[in-house]
């Protein structure tokens, strides 16, 4: 018996007002949320209630004028960036609905996802958090260095094949055509490894080698075992022969040349 596959996004194209609506809202609040749980030290007493030691509220904030430090203003960049890029894929780039349900579930995630990196970024033992305030001292540090450098390669590699995927589908001449142009020419889901790549590098960046690794683990065995494969029978059923031709072009499917 064939193996039941859950999609966590509808492929149905339509308009979805209120989804849109919801979902756009709850992206543009984690920003103000992730703020908060660093700003007004939420983050701080929750891991202190749970037993643990967060760094000093020196190091989270300038004393002389309350304001994050800079390291913490990167990771609310971090999720500022995250929030927008989804917003924009809604608006001006995906054809699909969102239903509200949906809206609220992916939201959900992606904001809980968030916080545990936020959080991570105030745990003494895991925060990456420098003593100084220069910026070179903040990206002097491996793993923030290398996680911001991940996070935004992952951002822009699915931002631009998105770009790229909607440019093709746009011209009429296209119309029933799948696409393995552009970066999908080098992994038929190259979005979803810029995605796993940019939550890697977000978590590298606040919490640590081990949370970049489980959180880079957490998404590619999601996408590898049910993402890719469910995405892939919609295709199939879609396109048929055209598509196959795409995989046999295209050989990688997250990252190139990765496996």
């Amino acid at each position: 018996m064939a193996k039941h596959l859950r999609d966590n996004v509808s492929r149905v194209k339509a308009s979805s007002p209120l989804g849109t609506t919801i979902f756009v809202g709850l992206r543009v609040a984690d920003v103000l949320w992730q703020y908060t749980i660093l700003h007004a030290g939420w983050g701080s007493k929750l891991i202190e209630l749970l037993g643990g030691s967060s760094v000093d509220i020196d190091l989270v904030l300038d004393s002389s004028n309350g304001q994050l430090r800079p390291y913490y203003k990167l990771v609310i960049f971090m999720s500022l960036c995250s929030s927008l890029k989804q917003i924009v894929t809604l608006l001006f780039i995906s054809k699909q609905e969102m239903p509200p349900i949906s809206a609220v579930i992916i939201a959900a995630a992606n904001t809980i996802t968030n916080s545990l990196n936020s959080i991570m970024s105030l745990w003494l033992f895991t925060s990456r958090v420098p003593t100084s305030d220069r910026w070179f001292d903040i990206l002097h540090s491996p793993s923030v260095a290398i996680g911001v450098g991940a996070y935004l390669v992952g951002l822009m590699t699915e931002l631009i094949s998105e770009l790229q995927r909607k440019a093709f589908k746009k011209n009429l001449a296209n119309k029933g055509k799948p696409y393995g142009g552009g970066l999908f020419s080098l992994a038929t889901n190259i979005n979803y490894g810029g995605y796993t790549l940019w939550r890697a590098g977000y978590a590298l960046a606040t919490g640590s080698l081990p949370w970049g690794i489980l959180t880079f683990s957490f998404f590619f065995y999601d996408f590898s075992t049910r993402g890719v494969p469910v995405l892939d029978q919609y295709l199939t059923e879609t396109y048929g022969e055209a598509w196959k031709e795409i995989k046999i072009r295209v050989k990688y499917r997250l990252f190139p040349r990765l496996y």
